[in-house]
């Protein structure tokens, strides 16, 4: 299947997903979730096998669930969380992906709504934290 591929079922839209391999209802934000995904496979290098989408997790007896997360060598490394074009990023939106951090210590995160990216790379060794204008490129 081709990434972004959308059909019309019962005159709704749909849009397929690369990762999870089935058609999902095209809201605004999954249109972003899938940009985003065909944006890390194509234009950054990651492989589809380290790409889960709303990932389920339990922490504390707190329940999440991420847009997207990217393992390295079966390790948390990047989170994306995914917002509708139409909703501007707040501090409420960064606090929500701050308690992913917490639970899952990836080096990256990165906050979209398809028009403003922030993207943070945490240094090892607690050395800083690092404002990117890019998504890194898989190594």
């Amino acid at each position: 299947m081709k990434p972004g591929n959308r059909k019309t079922f019962n005159g709704k839209r749909y849009v397929f997903c690369l990762i999870r391999k089935k058609y999902y209802l095209l809201t605004k934000e999954e249109l972003v979730r899938q940009k985003i995904i065909y944006y890390l496979i194509k234009n950054r290098g990651y492989n589809v096998h380290e790409i889960y989408v709303e990932f389920n997790s339990t922490f504390s007896n707190i329940k999440y669930r991420l847009d997207i997360l990217v393992l390295k060598k079966t390790r948390p490394f990047m989170i994306v969380e995914c917002k509708s074009p139409e909703v501007k990023i707040s501090s409420k939106d960064f606090d929500q992906i701050m308690k992913y951090y917490l639970r899952f210590k990836t080096q990256y995160l990165v906050l979209t709504n398809g028009i403003k990216n922030i993207i943070l790379e945490f240094k090892p060794n607690g050395n800083g934290i690092e404002f990117l204008k890019k998504i890194p490129k898989n190594k």
